[in-house]
């Protein structure tokens, strides 16, 4: 196997209900690979993306030629969270996207034919190297059991982040149900800070370094506190059973693109750091201090399960399917 007042579901429902609405009649959406043809035979492939460090191993790929060299173009479509980019994928409008793992299967519980297709990134277990981290300017809070009856900002509610800021707020001694999460968007929320619109929010990267910049600190580092021993994956690349069932070797093709993305981009850290100014506004000066994530091409299940296992204890979550279960894979 190369995320209040606490809004439950607000964000998922909130794009479920748009899309019940457009599945009612002819969503305008492609088949996967229709229409997208060139002369060349190209394949053009719409993929949703969020402006995270992670997604830079997708235009690395390109560059390099391993879409290329099984026919596809990819076109990115940027949006705030994995979340709102499920409504999309399930109408065809994009092929696949990029989430954290706990929308994903969120939007399964909710009927919806949604699966993971490869992973995107892993914690790398360091520290001082953390890949989502709550982040605070006032001196008065050392840690994340300080959040308490303050306003912590996360990009989706209800969701991965979420349950990686409750259960840091719980480590520290905290309790979770005593903070107010909001949602704002991840370049909002480093804006919000400094001016105390908010005392906290849950950052990846570039945003860790950009609010570490305005004098902002990491009072905690999520994955660390989830799996204080190991490591965790933070998120998948999504389709749809009936996209890829109606063109299973393109979605073979995208995997294999994908995983060898993966790889050369571990292999090939700067390379990875300047594809990041091409697809956000990133000084190429910031980038050279971003914390890589990890990147590989195998996962083991009990890295696929850190992350959906707590929010299921918080609630967030209903059950963890099994990684054979969640994870597509191409006929032998």
């Amino acid at each position: 196997m190369r995320t209040s007042t606490r809004a439950r579901a607000t964000s998922l429902a909130a794009a479920l209900a748009l899309l019940l609405t457009a599945c009612g009649g002819d969503s305008g959406g492609e088949e996967a690979g229709d229409g997208g043809d060139s002369a060349s035979g190209t394949r053009t492939v719409q993929v949703g993306i969020i402006p995270v460090s992670d997604v830079a191993i997708l235009h690395l790929g390109q560059e390099q030629g391993f879409f290329a060299e099984r026919g596809i173009e990819l076109e990115f479509n940027l949006g705030q969270g994995g979340a709102a980019l499920v409504p999309a994928v399930v109408t065809g409008d994009y092929q696949f996207g990029f989430s954290g793992i706990v929308s994903i299967l969120q939007a399964r519980e909710q009927g919806l034919p949604v699966t993971a297709i490869a992973p995107t990134s892993w914690s790398n277990g360091e520290e001082g190297q953390h890949i989502n981290a709550l982040m605070a300017s006032d001196p008065a809070i050392q840690d994340a059991g300080d959040l308490e009856g303050k306003t912590v900002a996360l990009n989706i509610l209800n969701s991965q982040v979420e349950t990686l800021a409750r259960n840091s707020v719980e480590v520290a001694g905290g309790n979770p149900d005593n903070v107010n999460f909001v949602e704002m968007s991840l370049p909002d929320a480093v804006t919000a800070l400094g001016s105390n619109q908010i005392q906290s929010f849950v950052c990846g990267e570039p945003f860790c370094t950009l609010a570490q910049d305005a004098g902002a600190r990491v009072v905690a580092d999520n994955w660390l506190d989830l799996v204080p021993e190991g490591i965790g994956l933070s998120g998948v690349y999504f389709s749809t059973t009936d996209q890829i069932e109606a063109d299973p070797a393109l979605f073979a093709d995208i995997q294999a693109a994908i995983y060898e993305s993966l790889d050369y981009s571990a292999a090939h850290p700067d390379e990875w750091r300047a594809q990041i100014p091409e697809y956000t506004e990133i000084d190429p000066a910031l980038v050279e201090r971003l914390t890589m994530p990890l990147f590989k091409s195998d996962l083991e299940p009990e890295e696929y399960e850190a992350a959906p296992t707590k929010a299921v204890e918080y609630e967030i979550l209903g059950e963890v399917p099994t990684v054979e279960e969640f994870f597509w894979e191409p006929e032998s």
